[in-house]
Parts: structure tokens; sequence; C-alpha cells
């Protein structure tokens, strides 16, 4: 039991009489001085005990050899008090006051903070938080009443990172107080309720409220003039464009490219794997400037269109020896965006790209992983990026022709569909091609989903659309 003088000094620290006696807490020889024992349960048995020193020098010691455990660990598992939060504190005196302030679940360390944070979180330092982890996974709200000084905030992060940040809560004592027993002392039993009240949650990365959230940026939606109630075209977003070879998904996406650039003086950057800058593109691009296939263009003309393609067009053109990598892609991509200060960039075909996944990962998950990166590209350079991606091999009808093909036929993964914010499909028949929207993810802004047939006018190198009666 505890003596008059170890009593007198207790109760001048605001600890109360009857609730030290009710903890166990007695008068010790252990320690040379005025020593008092704090009893260490689990249950009904006593597993350790703290002893200290109640004077200006602080000494401590434990029993030996015993088992490491939260003080008044009980609380933890107490039916009666699982509607409470749980506090913990770094010393017991600062968790008998929470006591005394009607906040019984509460436990304190056993050994105090660190002098520094603690490398090893699943080392011994911690051993107590371990030995009832599967519990304090159960608490939604625990409230870290670490003393304020260096220490004590070690001991604070700590926990919070052993424990989940998103369950922690942190306090700020009242002026000239570092923890709850001397803002007992100082301003009373209000002061401590204060403290426990204005609690703040751990801010936990990419949690926040909508008043704390920067207003994104309007991204206008853009006309291109040609399935605009269907497809427009915004900075940020990501489409992906598949159709038989042959059927005109390029031609559509130069089409597109093309009325971008005179829009709206967006820059453009092919990375063209089946075509060839200096032909193929050259060829394909004067013609739609021009309106005339090239054989038919003076010299003067065929001049205004090479100026046109150098001031609004860059090619991103491997070398005999490059592996065209997600990463050489996105890094030459960049380039472009950068120095060149291009709108839309343009990935013709996907499958023919050099795809040196991780060892272990599927070629669906690296589909999905490509993908990821495409968009987060658009959407931190906000430009339009647009990827060509052949569908799987396709098998004839019995009269010869194809089935249009979806987005959930593109080879390697059904992300494609999933996570595109644009997918067309290109589609020719005997009646024309289908210029089919098949996924738009805003429809309020970008279009709905939808067909317009189509002819492409390879004399001009762009796509008519079909009038409505001649369907």
């Amino acid at each position: 039991m505890l003596n008059e003088k170890h009593l007198k000094i207790l109760e001048e620290r605001g600890l109360d009489a009857e609730l030290l006696v009710m903890l166990g807490v007695s008068s010790s020889d252990k320690l040379s001085g005025d020593c008092i024992a704090i009893p260490y349960l689990d249950g009904d048995a006593v597993v350790n005990h703290k002893y200290r020193t109640l004077g200006d020098e602080k000494r401590f010691m434990q029993d030996a050899d015993a088992r490491k455990v939260f003080w008044n660990r009980n609380a933890i598992t107490d039916p009666t008090l699982k509607d409470q939060p749980l506090t913990i504190t770094e010393g017991e005196f600062d968790a008998m006051i929470a006591m005394q302030c009607g906040y019984q679940r509460v436990v304190s360390v056993p050994d105090g903070a660190p002098k520094q944070q603690v490398e090893d979180l699943d080392g011994a330092k911690y051993s107590y938080v371990d030995e009832v982890f599967q519990q304090l996974r159960d608490i939604d709200e625990i409230i870290l009443c670490t003393d304020s000084d260096p220490q004590g905030i070690n001991l604070m992060n700590d926990l919070a990172l052993k424990i989940g940040r998103h369950r922690c809560k942190w306090v700020k004592y009242p002026k000239d107080c570092k923890d709850l027993n001397e803002a007992f002392v100082a301003y009373g039993h209000k002061a401590v309720t204060e403290t426990m009240n204005r609690a703040k949650w751990f801010e936990v990365d990419g949690v926040y409220r909508m008043s704390e959230l920067a207003p994104e940026p309007y991204r206008k939606p853009h006309e291109t003039g040609l399935i605009d109630e269907h497809y427009k075209i915004r900075l940020g977003d990501f489409t992906v464009v598949t159709g038989i070879p042959g059927h005109g998904k390029t031609a559509l996406i130069n089409d597109i490219c093309c009325r971008m650039t005179c829009r709206y003086g967006w820059g453009v950057a092919y990375a063209s794997f089946e075509q060839h800058p200096q032909s193929d593109h050259k060829r394909n691009l004067r013609t739609w400037f021009n309106k005339k296939k090239v054989i038919h263009q003076t010299d003067e003309e065929k001049a205004r269109a090479d100026d046109w393609i150098d001031n609004n067009f860059s090619f991103i053109v491997p070398g005999f020896e490059d592996d065209v990598t997600l990463t050489w892609m996105l890094e030459r991509a960049a380039a472009s965006v950068i120095q060149h200060g291009v709108k839309i960039v343009v990935i013709d075909p996907w499958n023919e790209m050099d795809h040196d996944r991780p060892r272990g990962m599927s070629l669906t998950e690296y589909t999905g992983f490509a993908i990821k990166q495409f968009k987060a590209f658009a959407r931190k350079y906000q430009i339009h990026l647009i990827v060509a991606a052949h569908p799987a091999k396709q098998q004839k009808k019995e009269d010869g022709t194809y089935s249009v093909p979806t987005l959930y036929d593109i080879s390697d993964s059904a992300h494609w569909y999933n996570k595109c914010d644009v997918g067309l499909v290109v589609h020719r028949d005997e009646t024309g091609t289908i210029l089919r929207t098949a996924k738009s993810k805003y429809h309020d802004q970008i279009g709905v989903p939808g067909d317009e047939l189509a002819v492409f006018n390879i004399s001009t190198g762009g796509y008519d659309i079909v009038p409505e009666e001649l369907r």
C-alpha cells in the first residue's frame, strides 16, 4: 500500500487516492529514495511492475524478464468500453488522469519514448503493440496522448505508423503543458476534456474534404467537325481506336488530328510504327492539306503543305537498334510535348511496340499498367493521347465478311474497354465505313456512344459523313 508521504506527493500531482488504491499502486523499496510500484495486469494476473521514483531525479525499473505489455491492458478488450475510443499515453500518471476525467479506455506504454524514431517497428521496442495487434485492429479511433517533447513526438509517430495513421488522432496540450497530467494540474478537469475533444486525425495522403481540394481546371470539349455528337476532344483524355487492319482507323486518326490542327492550332506528335514519316505521313498530310492527291498538286501547293507539316507535326521515329518499350515511348512523347508544344500524341499501333514486361507480370496485368501510364501522362501534360490497337485475329463469317470488332476484342486485355476515356471502332463494309463511338466516359461533356456512317474520300484524305437520307 502507499505510505502517507507518497500518497501526499501523488495527490499534489492531481491523482485520486481511491483510484490509486484500486489500481494497486504501492510504496516500494526497489529504488533508493521515494519509490512506488505500479502493477501491470493481464486479466487478473500481475505480469510486471513499473518502479519509479517520485523526486526530481526520475529513475525507473521493471521486473526482470517480465512480459512487456501495455499498462491497463484489460481496457483494450473490456466489452463495457468498446464504444469508447482508445487513448494511449506515454506514462501511467497521464493514463490515470484520463481515467479520472472519464476516459476509462486508456492504456500507457511500458517503457517511455525513444530518443529518435525507431527504424524497425517490428522489433522488440514495440512488442507490446504486437502482443495486442489483433485487438487493436478492431478499434477505429485511437487517441495518441504522448508528451509534446521531441521524444514524445517520436513515440507518437512510431505508434501511428505501427497501428495505422488512418485510425489515429493526435492532441495539442494547453500552453506550457507537455502532457495530460500537467494540463490537469495547471487547468483542471476541463483542460483534459478540451484537449481530448479537439484531438485531430492524422493526415493521410489522398484523403480530403471537398473544401480541401483545389478546383480542377475546366477541360473544354473541342469539336472536330466530324462526329461531334459522339466524340469531342478534351486535353487530358485517353482515346483508344481499334478496327481490323486496313479498315481505316489510321485514316480516321489522321483526319481528326489535321482537323484539330487547323481548327485550334494544336500540334501533333506521331509515333507510327507502320508508316514512314518521309513517305506515308508526308503524302497523307499533303493530301489532307491541299484536298487533292499529291500527283495533282503543284510544287507551290506542296511547299505550302510542307511548311504546315513542319510547323504543326513532329514524329517519334525509333532507330534500327531501339527497343520501343513503354518507357522509351513516354520519354519521347514527353520531349515532343515540352520541346514542340504538341497537344495530341498518337501511338499507332500499340501492337508494334516492344512489350518488355517485368518478370512475373502477365500480359493482361502489363497492359493494364501501360494504360494507367498513358492516362497519367495525358493528365500530367494536359494533352490528348490516342492509341490505335489491333483487335485479335477475327474469324470471317460464312459470307466472307467480318463482324464489327469491339473494344473487348483488342489483343492483350479487356482493360482497353474498362480504362479508356473514349473508345472508337472503325469498320468498313459494303455501305461505307462505320465510325462507332463504343465508349464515352463523360456523356454530358464529350458525347454519347453511337454510330456514324462515313466514306473515306481518297482525294481529300478525310472522311465525309453520309447524310441520313442516303443511308
